[in-house]
């Protein structure tokens, strides 16, 4: 089985260079719509040419501040038995444009949790591969979760983490009559928002399913496990409030909902995920800002622009 997760992170840049310079070009091109409108003598033809102009150079300011270097990290495992032992092997690619460093694996496969070496560097496009061996690691026949959480820190330092989530199938294969869906979010770099996910009964007999979120270190939440009995042919909304903890604006995290169950000695295992973006609250008000300005000028304008045609004809 191979599951491919990528995460890509922005760089820290200067927020608040970005934001001054987005106001700055906005008060030249205030300052040249005002001058325009007071003046009334021939130069104000070309002053309306260059209204277009102020607000391309806002536009292009806008985009280019937003472009950054990321990491992207693309993570795939497999499972392997050896006698009565098992072996995960863990391949992570580095997909970005920049090195990752201090790569390190955290993983669950069934009831047992293990951490891997730290790789100190990862260069773009290089591979690592780590193995893990796990004794007495199933009970019952089915299928098995596998969560993957990688670690990495940026250049600056910066730690981040990304989560990779899968299945084993142990001795046999089966379909889980339960389904889990979930709707992506947006919330403030200085706030929280709720998450909701959709558990979903398909089957004839009541589930009692047990419930974990996984989600990355930068990212918290109220109540991480639960177990929820559904009946058949139904299905519930589930909601978590979310939290950033230490996410860095405009950056997206994978957040994952497992949920496991057994029936006729068997073990079932689904999951649902959903992107949260951790959206940067001072970029947005900048752009409020200028769109808003750039539409109170646009109609005057046009009010002048018709003035000159009317005195041409």
């Amino acid at each position: 089985m191979i599951v491919v997760h990528r995460l890509e992170k922005r760089m820290p840049c200067c927020v608040f260079f970005s934001l001054v310079t987005d106001l700055g070009t906005l008060l030249v091109y205030y300052r040249e719509m005002v001058q325009f409108f007071i003046s009334a003598g021939g130069g104000a033809l070309e002053r309306l040419k260059s209204l277009p102009y102020a607000a391309a150079v806002i536009v292009s300011l806008n985009s280019t501040n937003a472009y950054g270097a990321h990491i992207t990290l693309a993570t795939e495992f497999s499972v392997s038995v050896k006698a009565e032992d098992f072996a995960l092997l863990v391949m992570v690619e580095n997909q970005g444009d920049v090195p990752a460093h201090d790569v390190q694996l955290d993983v669950v496969l069934g009831d047992k949790s293990l951490v891997g070496p730290v790789v100190k560097k990862l260069k773009v496009s290089e591979q690592t591969a780590v193995e893990f061996s796990l004794a007495d690691v199933f009970g019952i026949p089915g299928r098995y979760p596998v969560v993957i959480r990688t670690s990495y820190k940026d250049a600056n330092g910066y730690r981040f983490t990304a989560l990779t989530v899968g299945f084993y199938d142990y001795k046999s294969t089966v379909m889980p009559a339960v389904s889990i869906s979930g709707h992506s979010i947006s919330i403030p770099v200085d706030g929280k928002g709720r998450m909701s996910f959709v558990l979903r009964n398909d089957g004839e007999m009541e589930r009692a399913v047990e419930l974990e979120l996984f989600l990355p270190d930068e990212l918290s939440v109220s109540d991480e496990q639960s177990v929820i009995k559904i009946g058949p042919q139904q299905q519930q909304t589930l909601e978590y409030e979310v939290e950033n903890y230490s996410a860095l604006a405009d950056s997206r995290y994978q957040v994952s909902l497992l949920g496991q169950y057994e029936d006729d000695g068997k073990r079932f295992s689904v999951a649902g995920s959903a992107v949260v973006h951790v959206a940067d609250n001072v970029r947005s008000a900048a752009k409020v800002v200028w769109i808003w300005v750039l539409l109170g000028g646009l109609l005057p304008g046009v009010i002048v622009f018709l003035r000159f045609i009317k005195q041409w004809t």
